[in-house]
């Protein structure tokens, strides 16, 4: 039986919209960009279910884009605006943010922004890194979104992954002052089991995890009064997607890590659909004013310092 703050507490229901290439670590022949184009494309397919799942559930969501995908499927966008969802931005070449510099990264961005707020006519103003990729050494990435009109960003998990996450740092929604403006920080959600602080509110963990222990994460989070950020990759909706090739001579390390992507893809669907009637969830729009009163992050919400402008 779901609490009175499980039911009370809007969640935030977001899609890291990608195609299923997209994936970090051992990538095969599409870890070159200019080889996606000759890639089988699964995206607008795996969309639809996700569409189809949240019209059901009278939900509506915050599609975070990948420009080059959005490119390429216009119409994509623009179905989802008709039905009501809100776009973001996952920048435009889906790179992890410590692998680029400022320059670079700004000039992505800038690029995905033009393009989505062109196909969709929404201010497009929330964004979330490839991999929760900003870390305590790329807080520099922060005035950026804030100069290019991004109110909300979703890229800080407090714990360690393997390819981002910020350890130590604040678990509480809150705001980050820089030079260009403030910044909203949604965190994503974390849980304290057996010791450890674990992610287990999308992607790998909704896969891996069972819906016991999903459950065990939001309800301590709605007792603590915060609301969840979830995600998901359309991928992981479709099973039968296809998959990239397997590293034929990699280290243990880098072949589980290409396993991960696989695994449990024929649970996401019914925990999404479980969990979408057992808590309330909406797009990140929606779910901001409840949060409030918004309040400062300390200096010690960000655990290291910020390459351009010091400790935010």
């Amino acid at each position: 039986m779901a609490t009175s703050a499980t039911t009370e507490i809007l969640n935030a229901f977001c899609v890291d919209l990608e195609e299923w290439f997209h994936l970090f670590g051992s990538v095969g022949p599409y870890a070159d960009p200019k080889r996606w184009d000759d890639a089988p494309s699964t995206v607008v397919h795996d969309t639809e279910i996700l569409m189809r799942m949240l019209d059901k559930a009278g939900v509506r969501g915050t599609f975070l884009t990948v420009g080059w995908v959005a490119e390429r499927h216009p119409e994509l966008i623009r179905r989802l605006v008709r039905e009501g969802h809100e776009i973001g931005c996952h920048t435009y070449w889906h790179r992890l943010v410590y692998e680029t510099g400022p320059e670079e990264f700004e000039a992505d961005l800038v690029r995905s922004l033009e393009v989505l707020r062109d196909l969709s006519g929404q201010p497009v103003d929330t964004f979330r890194a490839p991999a929760f990729s900003i870390r305590g050494t790329e807080t520099w990435a922060f005035e950026i979104l804030a100069r290019h009109g991004i109110k909300t960003d979703l890229s800080i998990v407090p714990a360690r992954g393997d390819h981002g996450g910020m350890p130590g740092a604040s678990r509480d929604h809150g705001i980050v002052s820089t030079p260009a403006g403030d910044l909203r920080c949604l965190v994503n959600p974390v849980m304290d089991f057996c010791g450890t602080t674990l992610p287990f509110a999308g992607g790998g963990y909704l896969r891996l995890f069972p819906q016991w222990l999903i459950d065990y994460g939001f309800e301590q989070n709605h007792a603590a009064g915060r609301a969840c950020v979830t995600y998901i990759h359309p991928r992981e909706v479709n099973p039968d997607h296809p998959r990239v090739p397997k590293p034929p001579l990699a280290r243990v390390k880098d072949r589980l890590k290409y396993h991960k992507y696989y695994v449990n893809l024929r649970t996401t669907q019914p925990k999404l659909e479980r969990l979408l009637r057992r808590y309330r969830f909406g797009t990140v729009g929606q779910m901001s004013p409840g949060i409030g009163p918004w309040q400062p992050w300390p200096s010690a919400a960000v655990p290291q310092t910020s390459v351009m402008g010091g400790r935010l």
